[in-house]
């Protein structure tokens, strides 16, 4: 069992951050709700925990089991619980300053500062601290204390912000986690496949078959090889062709399952059973609701009518644990066990996994694809017309891009329908191309000449198409997809 760092963060984001930060260092982490019990902390076996609120925020610790402080497991207090620490152990606070040009730090010879440069260690926001009989100061900017450790726990306390390409963040957590928690650097693509291969292993009887679903993603890819590396033929995969996919995609993931993968697949046509629940249908959330139920439904009837099947393998990754993905609540008989192999990794752990396991470039880095298809990205409602004609465009985009050679540089490219605002029977196409810059998801700015060449043919090859346009709104999803 892995002996994690376990994160509790105020802010989503600042856990994920801390989380990928230990484990790009090849230290496992976990993020857990800033108010998780001790007794669940400890059933996780943690090495140490790192609790970060921002520094202004009004009651930094409200919700934090304080008995994690009576332990001996190394704590590293940031923010605003580094300042609310410090008026817990006896000290006090000063008021929040944001200076206009960054304070200069001064770090003291510990090891938990090793390798740290102090000279490129700013911040423009801090609360002076007055540690008090007990504590040890530990770092300043200027005059004014930021940081200090306890003396009878290895509790450190920093208003140190972790910021994704400062350097020093980082080092400050490999040093918390090697020196002070004693981990071990045993985070890699071995122990993500050995972690994956026991979890499969030990859910089902030693002669029961599973069952996996896959889409074409990664991540259900992923699960089906490591699957079948676990369980060898007694692994059964199935491909549900929605009707809501790319152009002869379908088929493209049939092909690449049997002669990448060395995996067969069966095929169920539910076509016609998702138009069914899908018509009508106009808000996205809905068609995400219905597209998912729908999926649920039918693997729940496949398992009924197979009773030798005993498991379900499902693509679960740890971006859809944190968000509570609703495909974690498919509700199944007693005697079927739901398996997540992938369910502690991030997307990109999931995809260097992919390379690991000797998956193409085509799988380990095929874009993220939304549950409802292509009904996600058909403003209004879905028909069979709508769904060729968004087909035809998204094809010609993508061909254009791929033969420019950018398809490698893009997290994402796809075309998206609406009504044209000009011609009520006509339809208009978006053109969306996201690149990623500072873990977020930007408009790409495409060649000029590629936008037009891909502009004129939608409007000479698609039928019923009277506009395109190309979309420059930064990507909401990018964050909880990857």
């Amino acid at each position: 069992m892995q002996e994690p760092v376990i994160v509790l963060c105020k802010e989503r984001a600042t856990s994920w951050l801390i989380a990928r930060l230990l484990r790009w260092r090849q230290v496992y982490s976990l993020c857990l709700p800033f108010d998780t019990p001790l007794e669940t902390l400890l059933r996780h076996q943690p090495k140490g925990l790192i609790l970060s609120a921002p520094l202004d925020e009004p009651g930094a610790m409200d919700g934090l089991d304080t008995r994690i402080f009576q332990t001996e497991l190394p704590v590293l207090a940031l923010g605003g619980v580094a300042a609310a620490l410090c008026v817990m152990n006896g000290g006090q606070i000063a008021p929040v300053i944001h200076s206009t040009t960054p304070l200069p730090l001064t770090l003291a010879e510990h090891p938990l500062f090793a390798e740290m440069d102090p000279s490129g260690c700013m911040l423009r926001s801090l609360a002076a601290l007055n540690p008090e009989e007990g504590m040890t100061a530990i770092a300043a900017a200027g005059e004014d204390v930021i940081g200090f450790s306890l003396n009878e726990k290895p509790i450190f306390a920093l208003e140190y912000p972790i910021e994704r390409n400062d350097p020093n963040a980082g080092q400050l957590l490999t040093n918390f986690a090697y020196t002070i928690c004693k981990c071990r650097a045993d985070w890699n693509e071995d122990s993500m496949i050995d972690e994956a291969i026991q979890t499969l292993r030990e859910g089902v009887p030693a002669d029961g078959q599973v069952l996996c679903a896959v889409s074409g993603g990664v991540d259900s890819a992923v699960c089906a090889k490591l699957a079948s590396m676990a369980l060898g033929d007694r692994l059964r995969c199935l491909f549900v062709d929605t009707g809501l996919f790319r152009q002869n995609e379908p088929q493209s993931v049939m092909d690449e399952f049997q002669d990448m993968l060395g995996i067969q697949v069966e095929y169920i046509n539910a076509r016609e059973c998702f138009m069914h629940g899908l018509d009508g249908l106009t808000e996205a959330d809905a068609k995400e609701t219905a597209a998912s139920a729908l999926m649920r439904q039918i693997l729940t009837d496949h398992l009924k009518a197979h009773p030798e099947l005993c498991g379900l393998v499902m693509g679960t990754n740890y971006n859809d644990t944190l968000y509570n993905s609703e495909s974690r609540h498919i509700e199944l008989d007693a005697s079927i066990t739901i398996l997540e192999p992938i369910h502690t990794m991030f997307k990109d752990e999931v995809r260097r996994l992919a390379t690991a396991l000797g998956m193409p470039p085509a799988i380990a880095n095929r874009q993220s694809f939304p549950s409802s298809g292509l009904a996600l990205r058909i403003f209004g409602t879905i028909t069979d017309e709508r769904l060729n004609l968004l087909r035809a465009a998204d094809a010609c985009l993508m061909e254009e891009i791929q033969e420019a050679g950018l398809d490698k540089k893009l997290w994402q490219y796809y075309a998206t329908l609406i009504q044209s605002p000009d011609a009520p029977a006509m339809h208009a196409v978006c053109l969306r191309a996201i690149q990623t810059s500072q873990s977020r998801g930007l408009a790409a700015r495409l060649p000029f000449d590629l936008l037009e060449r891909a502009t004129e043919r939608i409007l000479a090859e698609v039928p019923g198409v009277s506009r395109v346009v190309y979309d420059l709104t930064p990507s909401k999803h990018y964050g909880i997809l990857e």
